[in-house]
Order: structure tokens, then sequence, then C-alpha cells
């Protein structure tokens, strides 16, 4: 059975844009050749589409549900899976952090999730109001399982001092003493971005970017829903605002001293 054939239209939107990319075609007694010479693309990258590696542009689905008398179903399916928002499950976006080489992180209002203590994810999912908070907080620190793996990806964090001054002080000693640890892996490059770097593209939200071998793709996140982004003008936003920040934070031995230095004063205020 090929890929194509394998997906589940229940998957997810994209997948059930894939399938139905598939049906129609075979329905219309179109090759993918066919199809690739009516859009404008080869065959091999219709055959990606069907088999749900890359997603379509809408242009070419429009040509497709003129020519298949959909009524516009292609068009509107792409539609809401491009901007329709997925749980906080994560269970796509999981798929992706495992195969990713790279991460980028942008994290902004909140610890990032693959930075948090238990608690601090259990408080930030119990303010947003999420149902089955001990669910959630347990498959956030499963996503944290990749910073031990055998051959770990590459993870590059970019983390606003205002998410780390926003930590609830019942929670600061020890959500700080997690991120000086997480910076000190050799495969992590944790920077700051100080309060006093002025705006900054970075402030827009909390962002992932992951390259994995098949693409690139970015998530937004909040602590109750994300966002998966896959379309090339979208992620050349992240890009370039995760770029362009970098540009303004610490260097990694800098945000290393702010962070014990922040540990000591909690120290402090604790005692």
């Amino acid at each position: 059975m090929s890929v194509a054939e394998s997906l589940d239209p229940l998957g997810g939107l994209w997948s059930l844009l894939a399938v139905h990319l598939r049906i129609l075609r075979k329905q219309n007694g179109m090759s993918q050749v066919a199809v690739g010479t009516l859009v404008a693309a080869d065959h091999k990258t219709v055959s990606n589409w069907e088999a749900g590696r890359y997603h379509p542009p809408v242009e070419a689905l429009r040509i497709l549900d003129v020519e298949w008398k959909t009524g516009g179903l292609l068009e509107a399916i792409h539609h809401y899976a491009k901007t329709m928002q997925a749980p906080a499950k994560f269970r796509a976006i999981s798929e992706y952090e495992e195969m990713a080489d790279v991460i980028r992180v942008n994290g902004v209002g909140f610890i990032p999730g693959l930075l948090q203590t238990a608690e601090y994810a259990r408080e930030a999912f119990t303010t947003a109001g999420i149902l089955e908070v001990e669910k959630q907080v347990e498959r956030r620190l499963q996503r944290q399982d990749l910073f031990t793996r055998p051959t770990p990806p590459y993870v590059s964090v970019l983390l606003s001092e205002v998410a780390v001054l926003l930590i609830p002080p019942s929670l600061r000693r020890a959500q700080l003493g997690k991120l000086l640890e997480i910076s000190d892996r050799h495969h992590v490059t944790l920077r700051m971005v100080a309060v006093n770097a002025g705006l900054h593209l970075g402030l827009e939200g909390d962002f992932y970017i992951y390259s994995t071998p098949l693409r690139e793709l970015g998530f937004v996140e909040t602590p109750a829903r994300g966002r998966l982004v896959t379309e090339a003008d979208d992620l050349r936003r992240l890009t370039v605002a995760f770029d362009r920040t970098s540009g303004r934070a610490l260097s990694p031995e800098a945000t290393r001293a702010k962070l014990q230095e922040m540990i000591e004063v909690s120290n402090d205020d604790m005692a």
C-alpha cells in the first residue's frame, strides 16, 4: 500500500485534502501527469500532494475545483486546514518534533513548553482553563525527552526576559534552575532577550520552527491552543522574526550569568 493510499482522512484537514485529491483525480480518470500539466506542476509534485508530504497551492486547487466541478470543495478544505487551530495535545507536532534535526524556539510571554517544569506547565494549563490538566502536563514533559536522546536535535532558544520575570514567585527558583540546566547542554543554545532590547519582531508571539528531513514547518504556541504553520510565506515570517530577534539577544554566556543572578536573588527572597 502506498503512502497516499494509507492516509487517514480523519488524521487532520491536510490529510483530508490529500485524500480528496487522489480520489477526485481517479474519479475523473486523470493521471498524476495529466493533473500536473493542468496546474503547471510535475507528476512528482502531484504525488507528494496526494501523499500529504507537501501542501498544494490554493491556485492549483482552484483550477482543479473548476475542472472537476467540486463546487469549491478543495479550496474550502485548504482554507480551513490553513486557518484552523490545532488542540494543545501536540499529536501532530510531536511527530515532527521527534524527527527534527534543528529546533528554533521563540519564547515571549511564557516559558516555552520544551523548557517548562511540571509545576510551571500545570500552572499554565490551569490558568488557561484546560481540562485534564495532569494529562496535558504529562504530554508536555514527554516532549522534553528529546533532550536526552542518544542523538538529540540542536535546539536554539530565544527567551524573552519578560517571560522569565512573569514566572510566579513560588515556581521561580525551580524554573530558573531548569533553564540553567538545559542551557548547559552541548546541543542547546539559550539566549535571553533583555527587556531593554526594545521593540522587535519576536514580541509578536511564542513559536517554534522545526527543520526535519522531510520539510521545515512552524508551530505557534499558546498555553491552550496552537497552530501548525506550513505555508512558505508564513514560515518566512517566523524565520525572519527569529533571526532579527537573535540580533537583540544576549550571548549564551551572558544569559547563563543572568539566570544565575536571578536564581541567587530568588534564593535570597526565599531565605
